[in-house]
């Protein structure tokens, strides 16, 4: 799946992703923009993620995952795509309570900038690190250190302004680190499924780097899942008034969301781990990517239910903007040696082996 591209294809293929995103916006969604910003936090939590991933192997010297290092570099372009999808949203910020009642940190001018410019440093930070990685260069381990403070610090600062402001007075002091988490874990599962896409045809990638990846998303989702109960059983056993009413909109017995707040639990941790547990499904990549869509949908579903008692997401724009994006994700992976600009000695296929069955 996806086409190829060059970065002035690229640029344009992103520029007309947002002006549709923008559009149907204005038709499926007027003055709501939920749709827009789960997408754009989705996404940009996957490709931050999985670069994450890979500044992490480099930082303990791993090797496994060598192969798999340019097609998960390429993923630095899907960044600037959820920096525009921002853009987009901006008229739209109207929904957060903030907004009418500015104050200091939590108004537009400054929330639109901090994002704007965390936007542009991550990138830049982040093409540096792949750069350097795919070149195997000395400094690549420095810049993997600076990426991933820079990408805790983004996908925390997403998680908190973007989703939990929304219930301003209320918060959470784990809401932040669960949303980075979450996209964490995306990041592994976008990687299961470009793995997917290479096995099909051939053994390039190895039983080691499936492997990995395997083990990776069951300790993952279960570490998800002691971010989940961690925060859930601190205002449980509190039982203030004043923390409970955020979790009980989305996960009391008496609400809509009851049984979408089972099934998400459900999808990101007891399907994974329970799947996981056996040995040899780690390395079955087939057994691997269908998880990797049940989480990545089980995301999308817990950034959905954390913003719609609140504000209306429309699902028809919501699915029409996955579906552009999965097909622009995929073409920038499908383009890595494009995009990438290293010599072609540097990037390439990993030499192809006859396919063997496991």
């Amino acid at each position: 799946m996806g086409i190829r591209l060059n970065p002035m294809r690229w640029l344009l293929a992103s520029v007309i992703v947002a002006a549709i995103a923008f559009g149907a916006d204005r038709v499926l969604e007027p003055a709501a923009g939920g749709a827009i910003t789960i997408a754009a936090a989705l996404f940009i939590g996957l490709a931050e993620g999985a670069i994450c991933l890979m500044a992490g192997a480099e930082i303990s010297d791993g090797h496994w995952h060598r192969p798999l290092l340019p097609r998960a570099a390429s993923l630095v372009y899907v960044i600037p795509v959820g920096a525009l999808l921002f853009l987009v949203n901006i008229p739209q910020l109207s929904i957060y309570p903030w907004a009418e009642d500015p104050s200091g940190w939590l108004s537009k001018g400054p929330f639109i900038a901090r994002h704007v410019a965390l936007f542009a440093l991550v990138f830049a930070v982040a093409r540096k690190f792949v750069g350097e990685a795919v070149r195997g260069a000395q400094r690549t381990r420095f810049w993997a250190v600076i990426y991933v403070i820079l990408f805790v610090a983004h996908l925390s600062m997403i998680g908190i302004e973007w989703f939990m402001t929304i219930e301003r007075p209320w918060f959470s002091t784990l809401f932040g680190a669960f949303v980075m988490v979450s996209a964490f874990l995306s990041g592994i599962c976008a990687l299961s499924l470009t793995v997917f896409s290479w096995r099909r045809r051939t053994d390039a990638p190895s039983k080691l780097v499936q492997k990995s990846l395997g083990g990776l998303m069951f300790g993952f989702a279960t570490f998800w899942a002691y971010f989940y109960f961690s925060q859930l059983i601190v205002i449980w056993y509190g039982n203030i008034p004043e923390e409970t009413m955020y979790l009980a909109k989305r996960i009391g017995y008496h609400t809509p969301y009851w049984l979408p707040a089972r099934l998400i639990f459900g999808m990101i941790w007891v399907t994974p781990f329970f799947v996981l547990l056996r040995r040899k499904n780690k390395t079955l990549a087939p057994v691997t990517s269908t998880l990797a869509v049940i989480v990545l949908s089980g995301v999308t579903m817990l950034f959905w239910i954390m913003l719609a008692p609140v504000v209306p997401v429309s699902i028809p724009l919501l699915v029409l903007l996955i579906a552009l994006l999965t097909f622009l994700t995929a073409s920038i992976v499908r383009s890595y040696d494009l995009l990438l600009r290293v010599p072609a000695e540097v990037v390439h296929e990993p030499a192809h082996q006859p396919a063997h069955s496991h």
